[in-house]
């Protein structure tokens, strides 16, 4: 259990250190939800749920885009979604490497440019 709170810890110091990505991803793909939404004329549920398993690169289909602009829009999406994902496992993958080391991440040590801890 101790390990698991220790991942824990460094997974929300690291996510601190990431949020206005995070934050600046999820505006984008709501964005994308909001045009999806009035382009496919399709419910704000329906848009988001498209979006998030669009993004997740789940694609289970059944949601399609029939417009050109909304085949783009869904492109964009899966984009978007690839690269907050990609973000999310390296910061978790981060913290399970300082986890396994035993070593606990502050806030006021992990900064851009320092060695990584080894």
């Amino acid at each position: 259990m101790r390990d698991f709170l220790l991942f824990m810890h460094n997974l929300k110091e690291i996510s601190h250190f990431v949020r206005y990505i995070f934050g600046f991803l999820v505006l984008i793909l709501m964005l994308l939800a909001l045009t999806l939404a009035w382009v496919e004329d399709l419910t704000m549920g329906d848009a988001f749920y498209f979006t998030f398993i669009t993004g997740l690169t789940v694609g289970y289909g059944d949601i399609t885009p029939v417009t050109r602009l909304g085949k783009i829009v869904s492109v964009a999406m899966a984009f978007v979604g690839v690269v907050t994902t990609g973000i999310y496992v390296a910061v978790a993958s981060k913290a399970v490497q300082a986890s396994i080391h035993g070593i606990r991440l502050s806030r006021g040590e992990f900064r851009p440019g320092q060695p990584d801890h080894e």
